[in-house]
């Protein structure tokens, strides 16, 4: 489908085009106790991240004598009627997958781009809190993460950002792909959901997660237009490490 006739889409929440991402707003160093910390917005969905270490693990058998262990903790928080109800559909944040599934997807996506080697010995631990589910749940949290790790000061090699894509489920492929949707366009049966895991760096898919069946077109074109989008997550995410950098030399020259 052309861009001419994608940016004609109405979506639910007033975007024009399935390309369109919502306003982004974050804070960093939002918890005092955390090594480092992100509270990450997309539209009305908000993920509270925190980063603790790298700190010695409490048991030796967590060690790893050549990097760090990575350890995700994600937490749905207060679930609501429909999610309990019924965990196997899109009306379900997660798409379906349990705690421990979104913890391996946004683990392996970290691990990816962490240099673990540069913290041989510990554990760095990365709790992720969802204090509002609107759509997009799995990749913003993604993004709380990579946020925190870089207000943690940790070394990384890339960063990994996360996208979330809506592809039609019969494969029509004059239907257009619907980045970062909204619960109520993830709630429709007309369409399956792709999460990517991009590498800022080697411009590739660390990990996917996917939902419902689609066409291999729509996958490819999923992974095509994920570049673009998540190079606006990205400078949106450097702009963000600029403004507190500014804010702490402020106070470091005022005191």
């Amino acid at each position: 489908m052309s861009d001419e006739k994608i940016k004609k889409v109405l979506r639910p929440d007033g975007r024009q085009g399935g390309g369109a991402l919502r306003p982004l707003a974050a804070e960093v160093s939002c918890l005092k106790r955390a090594d480092g910390s992100s509270k990450f917005t997309s539209g009305t969905t908000q993920i509270l991240a925190a980063v603790y270490g790298p700190a010695a693990p409490r048991a030796t058998s967590r060690e790893r004598m050549n990097g760090a262990l990575i350890s995700v903790v994600f937490k749905f928080g207060t679930k609501p009627a429909t999610m309990i109800a019924d965990n196997t559909s899109n009306a379900h944040p997660g798409y379906g997958a349990n705690e421990r599934e979104l913890e391996r997807f946004i683990g392996d996506s970290l691990m990816a781009c962490i240099a673990t080697d540069q913290y041989p010995r510990t554990v760095i631990e990365i709790v992720i809190q969802v204090i509002r589910a609107d759509g997009s749940l799995v990749g913003t949290a993604l993004n709380a993460a990579t946020l925190a790790l870089l207000d943690a000061g940790i070394q990384m090699n890339s960063l990994p950002i996360g996208t979330t894509c809506l592809v039609p489920t019969n494969g029509n492929v004059a239907t257009e792909i619907r980045f970062d949707p909204t619960a109520e366009e993830e709630s429709s049966e007309d369409f399956s959901v792709i999460v990517l895991s991009t590498d800022s760096v080697r411009d590739g898919v660390i990990a996917s997660m996917t939902f419902g069946s689609f066409q291999l077109d729509s996958f490819l074109g999923c992974m095509e237009r994920s570049k673009r989008a998540g190079k606006a997550i990205m400078t949106f995410m450097r702009i963000v490490m600029e403004q507190k950098s500014t804010r702490e030399a402020k106070t470091l020259w005022s005191s």
